[in-house]
């Protein structure tokens, strides 16, 4: 006999249903992307570079000075609004994709220590300023590329062609593209994605639960708790450097003016207060090396530069104050070394050129110089700086190998036409070209026009009687 049913019994769904999260933090992450850019162009421009390093931007010698938020604050910078708006649609792509995977405070937490891996490598492995939040979305996508190998199950059906195998394509692709184009900062992409594989490797997607409805109650994640806090400290940190580097810059002003108005003593002191507020401040170490230099202080003045150096190694203004400082030291072989190596790693422009071959020719490097100023001419042929002092090493050599009193006499005369005669110092260098010739009555009638122009100048009065004297003999 079968039993009697009192109440008719339904089956129950016993499916699995995956748990998906809302995709809070990849808003979060570009409303904070978006609100910082929209402070730099406040503060003077998302391209400006002094803008750029106050802000954070992963550069390699400040951060080994112990600017450490420079390893997060460059996850959320960005250079132009071109920059901006690839990185936060690329960042919008993949965020929707894998938070609802991972959870927000996964999701964040992977970001975070991808941008942080992306600016570790770019630091260490590319001299540039660097800044975007590239780095982090290739960690992103190097947590697609492990999720879709290790968790499949993981995976929405509708999804699997952009996870695991599918994303690898995607970032090979920009990968060369980074390594094709340049002013892209393929380090930091690099560090990103090796930080994000490792670190999807070693924290899975959120647990999948077997559930009768298919979006769960939202619980808390703790884990979010690391990512905010690194992120809270080194945004704190740049504001604090902010705020130092804006009372350094009124102190540099400050020093500027006192040392216009010939009182390097007190500019100085200004300087030394500037160091102790900034001790890592290049701007500073670069004053007072200039300072120092200007004062004939060589040694400070070398220590100064060279803190400058490492701070910013390819500054052509700071090797050739270095150069000088030893030069006026004594250190003829020293000076000679920092000048060689500029010669390999400065800019090749004209005005370090020139730098460079006075330098030369202040250390009585006399073939140096005048290949340098050779080569400045082929560049910028009528330069009267270079055709002047080109012209007064070839007419005042001591050493007879290089003298050459007729070409000298060309390029002393090409500066002061370059100048419509109006230039005392090259005017002076042509009656020195024309006395290294014998033509010491011209000499005196060309020096006494500098006098014209620069009647209080004792030089030019000593050489105008010394040609006249010679003249008459």
């Amino acid at each position: 006999m079968e039993p009697e049913l009192t109440h008719r019994q339904y089956p129950v769904n016993t499916r699995a249903r995956r748990r998906y999260y809302p995709t809070v933090a990849t808003y979060v992450i570009l409303f904070v992307n978006v609100l910082i850019f929209i402070l730099m162009t406040v503060k003077g421009g998302s391209e400006n570079v002094d803008v750029l390093l106050n802000f954070g931007a992963s550069y390699g010698p400040f951060f080994r000075s112990g600017e450490y938020w420079r390893l997060v604050m460059p996850m959320f910078l960005h250079i132009g609004w071109a920059h901006l708006f690839v990185n936060m649609f690329a960042l919008y792509l993949l965020g929707n994709f894998l938070e609802p995977l991972y959870g927000y405070g996964r999701f964040t937490l992977l970001y975070v220590v991808s941008g942080m891996g992306g600016s570790l490598l770019s630091m260490e492995a590319s001299p540039h300023i660097a800044a975007g939040a590239s780095g982090a979305i290739f960690g992103i996508a190097g947590a697609m590329l492990v999720t879709g190998i290790l968790h499949p199950e993981a995976v929405p059906r509708g999804w699997k062609n952009v996870f695991g195998i599918g994303i690898l394509l995607v970032i090979v692709v920009n990968l060369v593209f980074g390594h094709f184009v340049r002013h892209i900062d393929n380090w930091a992409h690099l560090g990103g994605l090796i930080t994000g594989l490792v670190l999807a490797w070693i924290v899975p997607p959120a647990r999948l639960e077997t559930q009768a409805i298919s979006l769960p109650r939202r619980s808390a994640q703790p884990i979010l708790a690391l990512p905010i806090i690194l992120v809270a400290v080194a945004m704190g940190a740049t504001a604090n450097h902010y705020l130092k580097t804006q009372q350094v810059t009124r102190l540099l002003k400050d020093s500027a003016s006192l040392e216009a108005a010939h009182r390097p003593d007190r500019a100085l002191a200004i300087l030394e207060e500037a160091r102790r507020i900034a001790p890592h401040d290049l701007r500073v170490h670069e004053g007072l090396g200039a300072l120092y230099l200007g004062m004939k202080q060589y040694a400070p003045a070398i220590r100064e530069l060279e803190e400058a150096l490492r701070l910013n190694p390819t500054s052509p203004e700071d090797t050739l104050r270095l150069a000088a400082a030893y030069q006026g030291e004594g250190d003829l072989v020293k000076a000679r070394q920092i000048l060689e190596s500029a010669q390999k790693r400065l800019p090749q422009d004209v005005s370090t050129q020139e730098a460079l071959a006075d330098i030369y020719a202040s250390l009585k490097l006399d073939p140096d110089a005048i290949r340098q100023y050779e080569g400045v001419l082929k560049k910028a042929p009528n330069s009267p700086i270079a055709h002047n002092n080109l012209a007064w090493l070839l007419a005042t050599t001591d050493n007879p190998r290089y003298r050459d009193p007729r070409a000298a006499l060309q390029h002393a005369l090409r500066a002061v036409q370059l100048t419509s005669w109006k230039q005392p110092d090259f005017i002076d260098t042509l009656a020195a070209a024309l006395s290294a010739n014998g033509k010491f009555k011209l000499a005196a009638e060309v020096e006494a026009k500098a006098l014209q122009i620069a009647p209080q100048n004792r030089l030019f009065q000593e050489n105008f009687d010394r040609y006249r004297k010679a003249a008459e003999m």
